[in-house]
């Protein structure tokens, strides 16, 4: 045992029964204990950003899915008259207001608009969750719709 051990073992007060090489061996075992605690703390934190970052993945890749089908029904049906299409603001930037607007046929309308309002809801959600930041450039809605190659185009 070294000098500094010995001086700090005669330094401990009375009431404390280990004595010699066993204080020596309950202070690495101590020492062992804290540092094994120390890892299984951080191994669980890394597990739980895991785990978040594993939820983070498949939520975005929810909205994602949710966005391809709504462009798919947006373009489902071919634009030959302007006047049968409607404009409606989507998505949800993190400052407030739509990340665009998205043109649809009224004959998907009801479930277009479900689809829209469930996406919008979702990219909020994930927003705030996330703290995701965004611009808050405020988007101009577009005047109205004109039919140009079987697909709607917006007049600005």
């Amino acid at each position: 045992m070294t000098r500094q051990w010995k001086k700090l073992l005669n330094k401990l007060p009375d009431f404390c029964s280990i004595k010699g090489s066993d204080a020596v061996h309950e202070m690495k075992t101590s020492y062992t204990m804290k540092r094994l605690f120390i890892l299984i703390t951080l191994f669980s934190l890394s597990a739980c950003e895991l785990l978040n970052d594993d939820s983070k993945k498949y939520e975005l890749e929810e909205i994602e899915e949710l966005y391809s089908e709504i462009i798919s029904l947006s373009q489902s049906v071919s634009c030959t008259n302007s006047a049968e299409w409607n404009i409606t603001p989507m998505g949800s930037k993190a400052c407030g207001g739509p990340t665009q607007f998205i043109a649809y046929h009224q004959s998907v309308q009801q479930r277009f608009l479900d689809l829209v309002s469930q996406f919008t809801r979702l990219q909020a959600e994930y927003n705030e969750k996330y703290e995701i930041v965004s611009d808050c450039a405020l988007l101009v809605a577009p005047r109205g719709v004109v039919c140009e190659g079987g697909k709607p185009i917006f007049l600005n």
